[in-house]
């Protein structure tokens, strides 16, 4: 019950959290330019990338934490790390503020300020995340995302601008509010004191630098198509990939959140009986969660139809849902739990250059978005077909797995293509319902899981 209990935790924030991306995803389209939107998203895109300048830090107290109680640890240590991670990322910001003003970019000022106050933020969350405090993680996204709401709906309805910079403002600010909240509640539950040591927390940095680069080249996948679109088509053209991207994103914010309480679960316990029966509860998610196309659909249509070119591109890459649930909540935390940090680093950097490569390569020969779409959705079924036929065998697929993921590709590409929408929608229903009848000695495996 615990593990439901912590689930519902995260998901809860995450849940509060998708009325800022409905807003940002759905709102800010109708009212910004797509020009305007375009340069939005390039600044959300660039604010994928701050946590690299933590360089590991984080990602080492993450693995360090893993799996241990609050009560079992040196309060004093853990002071001193969290005093080590401000001052060096004070440094961090100098160097990346002064450089910006040198070279007046205005876009890069604001970026290293949200850097600042979102590697502080991810020292906090991971610390959190690894000691099992799932309540105060999710107490503090639900917080700042309801702040966040609030300053965007203001801006909407009562400022009603259309000044993308203002909603980028707003976006610092929300980061902000989430530093104030962790460092308030830090300074009260463990002290202010300023003891740390400079040589002590490097070890965390070996740890954590590798750990980082996987995660990141595991991330880097999913925003090859967004930096492909960038650099090789127009604003126009980036805007609709990004529009995607944004809704496909959150269907995923509930797989993150799944992935966080299941890294202490895995870490705990390496049992290959347990790996596959969540192997199976991911792929069943999966499968379920193509239903919410034909909401997205439904909404595009009738209040967005300046991104009806979407559409298209969504009924692609959530046919790639299912493996990328496979690979955030199950491959990365095998491999953070189970091998060696090299390891996990070569395999996940070699998957994202191989990626890149493919994706670059054949939308450089068919110049399309919708093969950039189509090629990033292929790369993620290649990694799970690797890493579960070949990196770890223990989680190689039956037939019975194998016909559903096929059999949900091909149905779900040709309903949400080639039949009107409420028919697709029904018939997509109908092939969930005789999933559901014939795989229903799954649900009672994943029931199992969650209760015990």
């Amino acid at each position: 019950m615990k593990l439901l209990k912590n689930i519902f935790n995260v998901a809860l924030s995450n849940i509060i959290g998708f009325g800022t991306s409905f807003i940002i995803n759905f709102l800010l389209p109708a009212i910004l330019t797509v020009a305007d939107y375009g340069n939005y998203r390039e600044y959300i895109m660039y604010t994928s990338i701050t946590y690299l300048f933590n360089y590991g830090y984080n990602d080492g107290i993450y693995i360090k934490y893993g799996g241990k109680r609050l009560e079992d640890l040196d309060p004093l240590e853990i002071r001193s790390e969290h005093n080590f991670i401000v001052v060096y990322q004070l440094c961090v910001f100098a160097l990346m503020l002064t450089y910006s003003l040198v070279v007046k970019n205005p876009i890069l000022a604001l970026f290293s300020t949200v850097t600042l106050f979102d590697t502080i933020n991810m020292y906090h969350q991971n610390f959190l995340q690894a000691t099992g405090q799932f309540a105060t993680f999710s107490r503090a996204n639900i917080s700042k995302s309801i702040f966040y709401i609030l300053t965007l709906l203001v801006a909407i309805f009562l400022m009603r601008s259309d000044n993308y910079y203002l909603y980028i403002v707003l976006n610092i600010l929300s980061y902000l509010f989430l530093t104030v909240f962790y460092e308030y509640r830090f300074i009260k539950n463990q002290g202010l004191n300023f003891i740390f040591s400079w040589k002590k927390h490097l070890g965390l940095f070996r740890v954590g630098f590798f750990i980082l680069f996987a995660n990141m080249s595991l991330t880097f996948v999913g925003l090859i198509g967004s930096w492909v679109t960038k650099w090789w088509y127009n604003i126009e053209e980036f805007a609709q990939y990004s529009f995607q991207n944004s809704v496909l994103n959150v269907i995923l914010l509930i797989v993150n959140a799944v992935g966080m309480v299941f890294y202490n679960v895995i870490a705990k316990r390496k049992d290959q009986m347990l790996l596959n029966v969540i192997k199976r509860a991911c792929i069943f998610l999966g499968i379920l969660s193509g239903f919410a196309f034909f909401i997205f659909k439904w909404i595009i249509l009738t209040f967005l139809a300046k991104y009806e070119p979407a559409t298209t591109l969504l009924s692609v890459t959530f046919i790639a849902i299912p493996y990328i649930m496979l690979s955030r909540i199950l491959v990365a935390n095998i491999y953070k739990a189970t091998v060696p940090e090299r390891q996990y680093f070569r395999d996940s950097v070699l998957y994202a250059g191989l990626s890149f490569i493919f994706v670059a390569g054949l939308s450089f020969v068919w110049h399309d978005i919708l093969t950039v779409a189509m090629t990033t959705t292929l790369c993620y079924i290649c990694w799970f077909f690797y890493t579960s036929q070949i990196r770890f065998t223990y989680l190689k697929n039956n037939w019975r797995e194998v016909l559903l993921l096929v059999s949900h590709a091909v149905c779900f590409y040709a309903v949400a293509n080639f039949m009107p929408f409420v028919g697709g929608a029904l018939l997509y229903l109908l092939y969930l319902a005789v999933v559901l009848f014939f795989y229903r000695d799954w649900l009672f495996e994943a029931k199992a899981l969650l209760v015990d």
